[in-house]
């Protein structure tokens, strides 16, 4: 059972087939190149696998008294803990949205507009990770520090391969959880900009 990211970095470690660390300070060349690069691969996998556990859901507050220099009327602040955003619920806000810094600017479509959105959440708690998660994390890892703790090109082309596979495999996992269905005449109120909305693909409620 995996409960601390230690043992992720020693999963990787075994797929290199070194020798596995009791602490990410031990100050051996394998804790070394884990602290380096866990984070980093961390991050990464979940902004780009949309992995079910770290998909979550907020209403954003309004700046006050702030606005864009140009170009949008509103600017909302972003939770602390998000790393992208996937979509927003308004389709009209959807369309014409930018993201700068910890900041997302829109246009006000009525007066009393919330804005809504789904994101990929920083989760670094490892006992929220399933399975499928914690080998594709540990084996993207191992692609990053096994050449420079073996020096066997052959080994870490073959891991590179197997991390590659997992990630397509995992990918196809998450795709399957966060399908999509096509509504063609959503029920929005009217608006100006009303006569914009066509056919949008909207998340599974």
């Amino acid at each position: 059972m995996i409960t601390s990211f230690l043992d992720i970095c020693n999963m990787a470690l075994d797929y290199c087939n070194v020798r596995n660390i009791t602490s990410i300070d031990e100050n051996t060349k394998q804790s070394n190149k884990c602290k380096m690069w866990y984070d980093t691969v961390r991050k990464s996998l979940l902004m780009n696998i949309n992995a079910s556990f770290s998909i979550k859901r907020a209403v954003l507050a309004e700046v006050a008294n702030y606005t864009p220099v140009y170009g949008y009327s509103k600017a909302y602040a972003l939770p602390h803990d998000c790393l992208q955003v996937l979509n927003l619920d308004n389709p009209l806000q959807d369309k014409y949205y930018q993201i700068e810094g910890n900041y997302l600017y829109c246009d006000e479509y009525n007066s009393d507009e919330i804005v809504k959105i789904r994101y990929i959440a920083d989760v670094q708690d490892v006992t929220k990770f399933d399975a499928e998660f914690c080998d594709c994390l540990a084996l993207k890892l191992a692609e990053k520090i096994c050449l420079p703790l073996t020096e066997d090109e052959q080994k870490a082309g073959m891991l590179k391969q197997l991390a590659q596979q997992k990630y397509v495999e995992t990918s196809t996992k998450y795709g399957r959880d966060n399908r999509v269905v096509v509504i063609n005449k959503p029920k929005y109120r009217q608006s100006k900009y009303y006569s914009e909305i066509q056919d949008f693909n909207y998340p599974v409620k």
